[in-house]
């Protein structure tokens, strides 16, 4: 019992640090072009991270590894905006049984917005023979969506954030498609629950990877019961085998501290 509590308490203290911080609109993400945030490649195989103020998210409890990336192709819209990468995410925001959900949960985009705000997205299909949807919403409502034709042509639609507080707000497709670039305008971007503590720990197989660390850092591995497997003091990237099984990946530096459940097969 005293070990659960222990366990438990540890947890919460390790919770994640987030900053509250606002950024002057109008905020623009731009995977066609900003090679410098969105090289390619960026955004494979992540758990959970922040680039640049927008929140990438695949699965909760790991099962997802191919969240997207960043590929080149190129392709002119119908405003002219010319786009040579795209964020290709590899697949819909939530599970097709039972579909649809305006809370995502698996491979999305989000940011934190206050105030009144509007959403516009450059998106195509990911397939050239399938029409493909995208969503903006608030976790309860559709603030905006739109669906391409089955030749993949380009489209661009806008969102409406009506309502004066800070909410999250979220992208994702109801299958593979290919975003060029998002932006917020007419409002204030918020960080309130955007990690400031910038490592990044995932699965993949039977390794887990901890990187993007800033410093010395402590890495200690627990089960879910609690019971310690591992530990690790570095201060660079690290890769290390795990059985499978359902784990606590506690990371701590001078820059802050980060708990995350990762899932090993």
């Amino acid at each position: 019992m005293k070990k659960t509590l222990l366990f438990a308490l540890m947890c919460a203290m390790a919770s994640t640090l987030t900053v509250k911080a606002q950024i002057t609109l109008p905020k623009v993400w731009d995977f066609g072009n900003d090679t410098t945030n969105w090289p390619l490649n960026a955004g494979t195989n992540v758990a959970d991270k922040t680039i640049d103020q927008l929140g990438l998210f695949s699965k909760s409890d790991g099962t997802i590894v191919n969240f997207g990336a960043i590929t080149a192709t190129s392709y002119t819209y119908s405003d002219s905006y010319m786009s040579a990468n795209r964020l290709q995410l590899n697949g819909s925001g939530y599970p097709s049984s039972p579909g649809f959900v305006t809370m995502p949960n698996q491979r999305y985009l989000y940011f934190d917005v206050s105030g009144t705000a509007t959403v516009t997205v450059w998106f195509r299909s990911g397939s050239n023979s399938a029409a493909r949807t995208v969503f903006v919403t608030d976790g309860t409502n559709v603030l905006g969506e739109a669906t391409t034709d089955t030749a993949g042509t380009g489209v661009i639609f806008t969102a409406k954030k009506t309502t004066s507080g800070t909410e999250r707000l979220y992208v994702y497709g109801d299958s593979a498609c290919n975003i060029s670039k998002i932006t917020v305008t007419s409002g204030t971007l918020a960080t309130a629950t955007v990690t400031q503590y910038s490592a990044n720990v995932f699965a993949n197989g039977n390794q887990v990877h901890v990187t993007n660390l800033k410093g010395n850092t402590n890495i200690l591995v627990y089960t879910m019961n609690g019971a310690l497997v591992n530990t690790f003091n570095t201060k660079s990237d690290i890769i290390f085998d795990l059985k499978p099984g359902v784990y606590i990946v506690n990371t701590k530096s001078d820059q802050g501290t980060k708990s995350q459940k990762v899932v090993v097969k």
